[in-house]
């Protein structure tokens, strides 16, 4: 009779294909074990940065999959991020968001994800991204000039935060420009200027990024 120590998984071939699926909505945590599983990955799930730790101290992972946004919590995706990394320092992280922007993908880039999809997740993009990512196809990328040049063209200025503070407070342009003592048509080129450096279109979505960001607090 055949060992059963032969007919198991090498533990490393089992690591190398054990994934941790981070978000705190129940219906795409489902959706995605459901795809990677059907494909022949180990999955695990966490809803909460407290689960991410849990899951993480009991087991070793290959990726981590994660959302960004986390409704009603105190800390944002970039938090498990930087987390996730600090304790696995060469996992695949792959970050997902309803909400991209040239400032999340770099900031992310910042702390060595390893590739940013946008949500809804298509099933073919989601296993071609893992296989890229497990496979080393997609390296971890790191603080490189060019990345470093991104962030220093995206810093605000101390103006620009200024305007990004008063249309969080909700004042319109003609009020921010008698609050700053310049021009109407002045304090809407300070508004663009935000609204393209955060990678946005409208006050809301400058407001929404600016605080995953962490640049303003409620």
């Amino acid at each position: 009779m055949q060992n059963d120590k032969s007919l198991r998984t090498p533990e490393s071939e089992v690591t190398g294909r054990r994934i941790l699926v981070v978000d705190d909505d129940e219906v795409t945590r489902l959706y995605l074990e459901h795809a990677l599983v059907a494909h022949g990955y180990q999955v695990s799930v966490a809803e909460n940065f407290d689960a991410v730790k849990s899951s993480m101290q009991r087991e070793n992972y290959a990726l981590v999959m994660m959302d960004l946004v986390f409704v009603d919590c105190n800390y944002s995706g970039f938090d498990i991020l930087e987390y996730v990394r600090s304790v696995c320092t060469d996992c695949g992280i792959i970050i997902m968001t309803s909400y991209p922007c040239t400032d999340s993908a770099v900031q992310a880039l910042r702390i060595k994800a390893s590739d940013y999809l946008t949500k809804p997740v298509r099933k073919a993009e989601l296993i071609s991204t893992v296989e890229k990512v497990l496979q080393d196809k997609v390296p971890i990328i790191g603080p490189d000039k060019e990345s470093a040049a991104a962030i220093r063209e995206l810093a605000l200025s101390s103006r620009e935060m200024e305007v990004l503070q008063m249309l969080f407070k909700g004042y319109n342009y003609t009020e921010i420009a008698e609050m700053l003592d310049c021009g109407t048509s002045t304090a809407k080129t300070y508004g663009k200027r935000v609204y393209k450096k955060l990678g946005v279109q409208s006050r809301s979505e400058a407001v929404y990024e600016a605080l995953q960001l962490k640049l303003i607090r409620r």
